[in-house]
């Protein structure tokens, strides 16, 4: 059992407000200098960041152990640049390359996945800094990923915001869809 609790999630959204560290606040010797930003907790429950964020991974966690053991079979898609569709096909999906959607800086490298082509489309093609041309969707099962990463999200009907993956797709473990053009 996790030691975090999902109902006060469900019946609350706190929010953490950030304030400015000024002179004055801490000597010249703490790890907190001024200048510098801070969350502090929540004014209507006191709940800290760090407790907040402890939620959120019990959530994920939960969402994901649901998925594994229910879902196995549930279908995720990929978007990919077609100038990559023969490194795909004869490698499968690397995390290791260059991404496209600059996701890398947010701790990869990973690959990512979505559980709608649209969605998935939102994710990385459609996104203003990805490369214009044709775009490729690849398709694949959760029960066909290596330790899936499954990022939740209570705004999608779904409940699942990403899947991520640190390991390679093999291509036996991919089907191409089709294509689009951005």
């Amino acid at each position: 059992m996790n030691e975090f609790s999902t109902e006060w999630v469900e019946q609350h959204d706190c929010v953490h407000p950030e304030v400015l560290i000024e002179d004055g606040d801490f000597g010249p010797d703490d790890v907190l200098q001024s200048g510098m930003a801070v969350l502090i907790p929540c004014p209507v429950c006191g709940e800290t960041p760090h407790d907040s964020m402890g939620i959120e991974q019990a959530r994920n966690q939960e969402l994901q152990e649901a998925l594994l053991a229910h879902e196995p079979d549930r279908a995720l898609f990929h978007w990919s640049p077609r100038a990559r569709r023969g490194q795909i096909e004869r490698y499968g999906l690397r995390p290791n390359m260059r991404s496209t959607t600059s996701s890398t800086r947010l701790g990869g490298p990973f690959v990512c996945f979505a559980d709608s082509p649209l969605w998935a489309w939102a994710l990385s093609g459609n996104m203003r800094w990805t490369p214009k041309g044709e775009w490729d969707l690849w398709e694949t099962t959760l029960s066909r990923l290596t330790d899936p990463i499954v990022l939740a999200s209570p705004e999608r009907a779904s409940g699942i915001y990403e899947v991520r993956v640190e390991h390679r797709v093999y291509k036996r473990n991919l089907r191409y869809i089709g294509s689009r053009s951005k």
